[in-house]
């Protein structure tokens, strides 16, 4: 599987383009409790175009492995889609079991208000940030958008979230779920279909057909179910042939459906409709 992988990988990657401006390793938390490693994100930018929509990327690993400079699959996403006009945001954050939950959701919340105060410096629309993660990081990304109560420890400002496209995220923690994670944090609190409330922003839900047990059809499809009846807008969108890992990969690789959605998502802040969904 790595090497099939590594091989996808390496026919994908989207190498240093004059097009793309990068600015690497900034803080998003400063001081006596800043990670030296894990509280700093990187950027990908349209080099020429100004207020452009921003995708805010977390990365996956199960909430104890992965950084932003993990084989370089998070800056070619960075750089594939800022050729396309739509700024990236790629972030750290700490993992378990240095910390447990609510740490890791903390950490994006920080790192989403930071963005929100601070992507206009860069050219950026902090009024259309699409969120967006993979596995682990689509867990993230999707409780930050539905707690009210993280996103007023962290300073967001939840009318700034244009949309949220978790790819192969997990949506319903089970109970005893990885306790170096989660410890014994009630799972209404850390599972974003419990959190699911009115007036929340589009969510495109993706998942792989062979993906895991904890991200597949039946929870990505129950998300939206849930989102739905709250009167949101949410699509779960099913990749053909697409496992959990090539999930995230066709979802930046040019010319395939995910990532036409994930575009006209994070410029439009609308689900694509009609013959050319995916």
């Amino acid at each position: 599987m790595f090497s099939a992988l590594l091989v996808y990988f390496l026919t994908v990657t989207h190498g240093a383009d004059p097009s793309v401006n990068t600015v690497l390793d900034i803080p998003y938390v400063t001081g006596a409790k800043a990670h030296p490693v894990k509280h700093k994100l990187d950027l990908y930018l349209p080099r020429d175009n100004a207020k452009f929509p921003v995708l805010f990327f977390v990365h996956g690993g199960a909430w104890v492995q992965g950084d932003k400079n993990f084989l370089g699959l998070y800056s070619s996403l960075g750089r594939a889609f800022a050729k396309k006009g739509v700024g990236v945001v790629v972030i750290n954050y700490r993992l378990s079991p240095s910390v447990q939950h609510p740490e890791h959701a903390r950490d994006v919340g920080l790192a989403l208000a930071w963005t929100q105060q601070n992507i206009a410096k860069y050219g950026g629309d902090p009024s259309a940030i699409t969120l967006c993660g993979h596995s682990a990081g689509g867990h993230l990304v999707s409780l930050v958008a539905c707690s009210a109560e993280l996103q007023k420890d962290c300073g967001i400002d939840s009318s700034k979230i244009r949309a949220v496209a978790p790819i192969s995220g997990v949506y319903d923690i089970p109970r005893g779920f990885l306790p170096i994670v989660f410890g014994t944090t009630p799972r209404e609190t850390i599972s974003p279909t419990k959190l699911v409330r009115p007036e929340l922003p589009p969510f495109l839900v993706i998942f792989g057909q062979y993906d895991l047990k904890y991200c597949g059809r039946l929870p990505s499809t129950e998300f939206c179910d849930a989102l739905s009846k709250q009167g949101n807008k949410a699509m779960a969108v099913e990749l053909l042939g697409t496992d959990h890992m090539f999930a995230l990969l066709k979802s930046y690789q040019e010319g395939q459906p995910a990532m036409d959605a994930l575009l006209h998502l994070a410029r439009t802040g609308k689900l694509l409709e009609g013959p050319n969904k995916p």
